[in-house]
């Protein structure tokens, strides 16, 4: 089969791709190693009608082989330019600041609490999984399984930190970090403190004082607290952690009310301010016989309108109440039963 004949049309693309192949030299350097190329080509393919021409980087690199030139670098990419370059600008940034003496030690000085940023960098993850399993905003484990998860999470953590990465391992490190500030930024205000604990166990020791006079205050109806209504009520379990839908008795085994229908509040205030921006009515919970029940608690409101505050807007969602507290102080009985299981737990799991 006879062999297509080379045109001077392809002759002369292939001219332009050599060219662009030495792109990265000065223009007349460029234009000496290909000076007459298509011609040269165009005489040496009309005595073989055969031949096929070349790669066009393997001719450049013949070019510049022959000129004596070096060979370029490997071009980059978009991504791993950007990357390069940020790279050496922080490297001009460490050299900089390490020029100067004061922020010389005030570095080498932060880089001895890399230790501390690596157990707190495994405390944000530690919260992380809390969000996806239910027990975040816990300072500390609550069991042996938390607390072993913590503690891997640390040594995951201290390996990650005394490695030396590459490009891409250094880029997934940077992204995890920036997730663990602003997981310690939302997650460490969450966290109930010693104040907040004390006001839990105060709230809790006075929380029916047997001198408070509540008929003092309207009508008497509903529920009281040294004068003040009580608009709701939050429970919390024997590990303090938030309950809802607990219907309350009294001792008679009437039902627990701190509203009657009609009872109205305000949904969303103004933070400057103060005043009610949107009011709520309360609303009942009902019952499996299909019983409206107002002991229920906490109890959920619906918007309503200025006009009529008692009367929730047609179509309006009922909306939980934001709890005082994500957690209070668990009864010791139940933290020491949750021990106790958990050592019989393991215990099982030990060959016999």
């Amino acid at each position: 089969m006879n062999a297509t004949p080379v045109l001077p049309a392809q002759i002369t693309a292939f001219a332009a791709e050599v060219r662009a192949a030495l792109a990265d030299l000065p223009a007349d350097e460029v234009d000496e190693l290909t000076e007459g190329l298509e011609a040269d080509l165009a005489e040496a393919y009309a005595e073989d009608l055969a031949r096929e021409l070349p790669d066009p980087d393997s001719y450049a690199a013949e070019l510049r082989g022959a000129a004596g030139l070096p060979t370029p670098e490997p071009r980059r990419g978009r991504i791993a330019s950007i990357g390069a370059q940020v790279a050496g600008i922080g490297a001009d940034l460490r050299r900089s600041l390490r020029a100067n003496p004061a922020t010389a030690a005030a570095l080498d000085f932060l880089a001895t609490l890399r230790p501390a940023w690596w157990i707190a960098r495994a405390w944000a993850a530690f919260q992380c999984f809390g969000a996806f399993f239910g027990f975040e905003g816990d300072l500390l484990p609550a069991d042996l399984v938390q607390w072993a998860l913590l503690l891997v999470l640390i040594a995951g953590s201290v390996f990650l930190g005394q490695r030396t990465w590459p490009a891409w391992g250094r880029f997934l490190i940077g992204v995890g970090n920036v997730i663990a500030v602003v997981t310690l930024l939302f997650a460490l205000p969450e966290v109930p403190t010693h104040a907040d604990l004390g006001y839990a166990w105060d709230n809790a020791d006075s929380a029916y004082d047997s001198g408070m006079d509540y008929m003092e205050s309207g009508d008497g109806t509903g529920v009281y607290l040294n004068g003040n209504e009580v608009t709701n009520i939050f429970a919390y379990d024997a590990r303090g952690r938030a309950l809802t839908g607990v219907q309350l008795f009294d001792q008679e085994g009437k039902p627990l009310t701190t509203s009657v229908p009609g009872g109205n509040g305000c949904l969303q205030l103004i933070p400057e301010t103060q005043e009610c921006a949107k009011p709520g009515a309360w609303v009942p919970s009902v019952l499996e016989t299909g019983a409206q029940a107002w002991n229920v608690f906490p109890m959920q409101m619906a918007e309503s309108t200025f006009e009529e505050p008692t009367k929730p807007i047609e179509g309006a969602v009922a909306q939980d109440r934001p709890a005082p507290f994500l957690k209070v102080p668990g009864l010791f009985s139940a933290v020491q039963q949750d021990a106790e299981a958990a050592k019989d737990a393991k215990d099982a799991k030990k060959p016999r």
